[in-house]
């Protein structure tokens, strides 16, 4: 009866010896989730830190080579001074947001949308009057230049226009 007893008491022993490995197992994943955790929260701070955000949320863009809409004109914001009497001092920050006419084609922030959906972005009532629409002119026909134009004008949303850079070639220009 001995030798039954000493086969049950290693089997116990090994019994306990698997469920003390279990639970280091345990324990050592739940320390590695939690140190992974820790490393992509730390990587957040420093890129916001670093300004790889612009603010608006996780979307890059504002401060890359590179804006959401891929023209690579960065959104910008100006401050104007006033002329007034009395505040000599009293400044606006002016902020351009990029929109994209190409052909008969509206792009906003790098996705297509109609008029109607960027006169309902850029109503007064939804989007900070010191919003400046900045429309890029890439071979638009004029007749959807003069429609948003036309919109603008009518909500009071102040805009500019730029002609998109023409880019010419080395063979091009050694040809002319």
């Amino acid at each position: 009866m001995s030798i039954e007893k000493e086969v049950e008491k290693m089997y116990r022993e090994d019994a306990e010896k698997q469920k003390k490995n279990q639970k280091k197992k345990k324990s050592g994943r739940a320390a590695t989730i939690i140190v992974l955790i820790l490393i992509v929260i730390l990587a957040l701070l420093l890129a916001k830190l670093l300004g790889l955000f612009d603010g608006s949320g996780f979307g890059f863009g504002g401060k890359g080579k590179d804006t959401e809409d891929g023209s690579g004109v960065p959104d910008r914001a100006v401050t104007v001074s006033a002329d007034d009497e009395e505040s000599s001092a009293a400044e606006v920050t002016k902020v351009y947001d990029n929109i994209k006419v190409s052909g008969s084609t509206y792009l906003y922030k790098g996705s297509e949308i109609s008029l109607e959906d960027l006169k309902d972005t850029f109503s007064m009532e939804k989007m900070n009057k010191d919003v400046v629409a900045l429309i890029e002119d890439d071979n638009a026909t004029q007749n959807t230049m003069e429609d948003l134009t036309n919109a603008f004008s009518e909500m009071g949303r102040e805009f500019t226009i730029e002609a998109a850079a023409a880019v010419e070639s080395a063979p091009e220009s050694a040809a002319q």
